[in-house]
């Protein structure tokens, strides 16, 4: 799916999930559906699953190299700075190595930074809030970005106020050209 924003071009690859109902349990609260994609993301990000690693990044490796047209070219690859600081496994981080070793491109882990903690964005109703949060925590770091045509990453977008936060700091910065790709999306 194609979405707009403040780069050149940018897609999200998935919904997270096709169902979600509620179950009545009060321990097991939802029986959730989720893509081929989405399934994996959840076994990554929430079950600390590093066997789904590799699926993520063949799936995202396949878009950009035969799907993406035109298929930029990236200088580096700049992770979306994660939201739960004390995560085991850091989803965006990982995909993001395992890419950049894939394309043979730089990670720029350093470039946009969080600042101080926030709540998961998914929990912050409103959009205005969303985005003064986002204002305050997300800031440039000081990786160089200067020239470089850069591919914004995240895992998983709900409103995209973090991506759009991203890429503004980022051609802030004097990125030449900013891309942005999420893996899934909530409904």
């Amino acid at each position: 799916m194609s979405i707009k924003g403040p780069w050149v071009d940018g897609y999200v690859l998935d919904y997270h999930t096709v169902s979600s109902k509620p179950t009545g349990d009060p321990y097991y609260r939802f029986d959730t559906k989720r893509t081929e994609l989405g399934e994996l993301l959840y076994r990554l990000k929430y079950g600390s699953d590093k066997g789904a690693l590799g699926a993520i990044v063949d799936t995202v490796e396949d878009f950009i190299r035969n799907r993406w047209r035109p298929s930029p070219a990236f200088d580096c690859i700049v992770p979306a700075p994660p939201s739960a600081a004390a995560r085991k496994v850091q989803p965006v981080m990982e995909i993001v190595r395992e890419l950049a070793g894939r394309l043979a491109v730089v990670t720029c882990e350093d470039a946009v930074i969080k600042v101080k903690p926030t709540q998961q964005m998914k929990n912050i109703d409103d959009w205005h809030e969303r985005k003064r949060t986002l204002q305050e925590s997300i800031q440039k770091g000081s990786g160089e970005v200067d020239g470089k045509r850069i591919l914004l990453f995240d895992d998983l977008t709900e409103s995209g106020s973090t991506l759009w936060r991203g890429a503004d700091v980022l051609n802030a910065g004097g990125a030449a050209a900013v891309y942005a790709l999420v893996l899934t999306r909530t409904k």
